[in-house]
């Protein structure tokens, strides 16, 4: 039996010598672990598809536990987030944006089940036709709400009495949304319409969202893309991905 036998999520995976790779899994035991698996560049490798981003897999991992690299024993494929000739360029594109927007948040080491069933929930609702624009908001507020960086929709970040009902402004300085006494906010401000969106994305399972307005889906994307720009000191280097596959469909 191998030390760690675990459900996961495959993230990415990079060239390691002539033949192997090194894949950087989401795992439900451990979270973001790394692992070797040897030959899995050859043409008669073991792991054929199982090794593609956001495929869920069951595995065993040999080594040292807390090792900073794991020894990758048995992939099983559960599911493919990119079956055959069954994804459209933009769902592609998309998937591979939440790869690595899960990939920048998991944490090394560290069992994050919410996040675990955050991202299953995202590929299912992929699968079954959910707007890749939709999703992509949703996993960006989640993964933020999940690690503690989205404010209150609620209260004030300055003086913590209830916001008012409506539009919201966010202040910098203060890390979240502002009342109007408390004010002026340095922005950007949010309308009332994109709020209630979050909250719709904060209250349903990512299937049952729907889709957002052309303004909120952009105000959104926007906000959330500065958010993750503080807190990670770098842009993603997807983050326009999707931005650019919805202009196209425009």
């Amino acid at each position: 039996m191998p030390p760690i036998s675990s459900d996961a999520l495959v993230l990415r995976s990079y060239k390691l010598g002539e033949t192997s790779k090194v894949v950087v899994l989401l795992t439900r035991e451990r979270g973001k672990v790394r692992a070797v698996a040897k030959g899995a560049r050859g043409r008669r490798s073991r792991y054929q598809s199982a090794l593609e981003p956001l495929s869920e897999v069951r595995v065993g991992l040999y080594g040292r536990q807390g090792a900073e690299l794991y020894r990758l024993g048995e992939c099983e494929l559960l599911r493919s987030a990119f079956p055959a000739g069954a994804r459209g360029l933009d769902e592609a594109m998309a998937l591979s944006y939440f790869a690595e927007l899960l990939d920048a948040f998991a944490q090394e080491g560290e069992a994050e089940d919410a996040v675990y069933r955050l991202a299953l929930a995202v590929v299912d609702a992929v699968e079954k036709g959910s707007s890749v624009t939709a999703l992509a908001r949703y996993l960006e507020a989640w993964l933020l709400r999940l690690h503690g960086l989205y404010p209150s929709l609620d209260h004030c970040a300055a003086c913590e009495k209830e916001l008012p009902a409506g539009e919201v402004d966010y202040h910098g300085p203060a890390h979240g949304f502002v009342c109007p006494s408390c004010g002026p906010a340095s922005g950007p401000g949010l309308t009332a319409a994109t709020r209630g969106y979050l909250r719709r994305i904060f209250g349903l399972a990512p299937a049952a969202v729907g889709a957002s307005g052309e303004g909120e889906s952009a105000s959104l994307e926007s906000f959330h893309r500065d958010l993750i720009r503080r807190h990670l000191e770098r842009d993603l280097r997807s983050i326009r991905v999707l931005r650019d596959v919805a202009r196209e469909v425009r």
